[in-house]
């Protein structure tokens, strides 16, 4: 699971340098990155698959066995949804209005540290098992939690800004090309709602 987690994790990091090369115009450069995202999510599904296979039903867990599964799906999604926005860039060749250029790596950065967040999470997996899902780890993963909601917080502020931006902007833009803006909003602030919502079936699982 931590593995996956990483996985997923390393999908959602390609999205800083893809950013920054989309708003440089160098699209083979975003290409490349795209390519990466593909390849991490698709190893990411692998590795789903595998942990679906070792948790076989009526094997003894200290955690219900559908919980786990809940948290890789959620988990999963952070590569998908990472895959789905690289792919909306690269084949819209999506260059943000120069005003907004800053303002949308700003977001993706927010959004990275979201994931980075959450996949700290795993790092307490073990020790989590080992107390028993109670006591000072617990307290610990409940911390981390509240940081993973306050950097998704922010990304939803930094959505709002951009998203008001754009509406400024709007009437000098193909509006077609204003229609993939907003979804690619929409797609990034996806990767740290799903990062979140992980965060937060592991914080079920210790209140359990």
């Amino acid at each position: 699971m931590r593995k996956h987690g990483l996985l997923c994790l390393a999908a959602s990091r390609q999205l800083h340098d893809l950013v920054v090369a989309a708003n440089d115009g160098d699209w083979p450069t975003v290409e490349e990155h795209y390519n990466r995202v593909t390849e991490l999510e698709h190893k990411a599904d692998l590795q789903k698959r595998k942990i679906r296979r070792r948790l076989p039903r009526g094997f003894f867990l200290p955690v219900a066995r559908a919980d786990l599964l809940n948290l890789v799906s959620r988990q999963d999604e952070v590569a998908n949804t990472s895959r789905d926005f690289a792919g909306l860039v690269v084949g819209r060749r999506l260059q943000f209005p120069e005003p907004t250029r800053q303002a949308l790596l700003e977001l993706t950065d927010a959004t990275i540290a979201t994931c980075e967040g959450a996949a700290d999470l795993f790092g307490a997996f073990d020790e989590l098992l080992e107390s028993g899902f109670s006591g000072r780890e617990a307290t610990k993963v409940r911390e981390m939690t509240e940081q993973v909601e306050d950097c998704e917080a922010l990304t939803d502020k930094l959505v709002v800004t951009l998203r008001a931006e754009l509406y400024r902007l709007e009437e000098g833009l193909p509006p077609v090309q204003a229609v993939f803006f907003y979804r690619a909003l929409d797609l990034i602030a996806q990767v740290a709602d799903d990062s979140e919502r992980t965060a937060h079936i592991v914080q079920l699982l210790v209140a359990r």
